[in-house]
């Protein structure tokens, strides 16, 4: 039953009875970009389908803060929270400019006081061939992420950094990936880890094996902030939650029962807004009825 006030009940599943259900705003970005008026169609769609949050992806903090308070108070009469995020990598060098801007808008929203940016950045994108971080980088990479942590804890809020391009893991000495970010020799407990269910495979350079990624989701689970959930099928994003390299009740058994509990939906942009609307619809479905 809807109220002016937004739904007055939200996606749950059964089997996962802890688990949020939200969605990233970057699915739409391809009809929907993230302006203001743009963020209030995708907020009304959380609250017409019972998603209890959004990830509001601004990709370097376009938003100004004005907008952004008047985006909480709309969010907050739809009884929608809000993790505000943005795309750029820890080694940019405008990362802590747009970190600066991040958290300023982020302070506005109600939600779980988390922020969210990428680790990798341009020296994986200039490098198309690149697979590990190296000793470098890596020194550079993990000192600018937990500078970034002590920063966004000073303002009560907990950096959120994403598995991506590089590989599962490194040799630890030369090559470095995801299992020595979060592992002993990378980040401290200021940083969390914003868990990609699929980009293991489809977006990382390395043909990763499942259960490797199994194994390291299992050891690492307490270090998670949030997800996006993803399917994918012969290293391809899939367009609606289902079937995946790495079966997704495997995530899902564990978050819940860690209660790490929200979990925002992430699907490729098709070719019309209608058809993104409604394989969002189609994954809940999924959800609901096959896990």
């Amino acid at each position: 039953m809807m109220s002016e006030q937004g739904i007055e009940k939200n996606i749950r599943l059964s089997k996962y009875p802890n688990l949020k259900f939200g969605f990233t705003t970057a699915n739409f970005a391809k009809f929907l970009p993230p302006i203001a008026i743009n963020i209030k169609l995708m907020i009304d769609f959380a609250n017409k389908e019972g998603f209890s949050f959004i990830e509001l992806r601004d990709p370097t903090a376009d938003l100004n803060l004005s907008e952004c308070a008047d985006l909480a108070i709309y969010a907050r009469q739809k009884k929608v929270e809000v993790i505000y995020a943005v795309n750029v990598g820890a080694m940019d060098p405008t990362y802590f400019d747009v970190l600066s801007r991040a958290i300023g808008n982020s302070l506005a929203f109600d939600g779980p006081k988390m922020i969210r940016t990428g680790a990798n950045g341009p020296e994986f994108v200039n490098e198309a061939k690149k697979l590990y971080w190296t000793e470098d980088d890596f020194r550079k990479l993990v000192q600018n992420l937990n500078d970034a942590g002590d920063i966004a804890e000073k303002f009560g809020l907990k950096l959120s950094v994403e598995n991506a391009r590089e590989g599962l893991q490194g040799d630890g000495v030369q090559t470095f990936g995801t299992a020595e970010l979060f592992g002993r020799q990378g980040v401290d407990a200021n940083v969390g880890w914003q868990l990609d269910t699929a980009n293991f495979f489809t977006v990382s350079r390395v043909d990763n094996d499942p259960n490797a990624v199994k194994e390291f989701f299992e050891q690492h689970v307490d270090k998670i902030d949030y997800t996006h959930l993803k399917s994918s099928q012969n290293g391809q994003p899939q367009p609606v939650i289902g079937q995946s390299d790495l079966p997704l009740n495997r995530y899902l058994d564990l978050l819940n029962k860690n209660n790490k509990v929200y979990v925002a939906l992430e699907l490729p942009a098709l070719d019309t807004l209608e058809i993104i609307y409604s394989n969002h619809c189609k994954s809940i479905a999924y959800l609901n009825h096959s896990l």
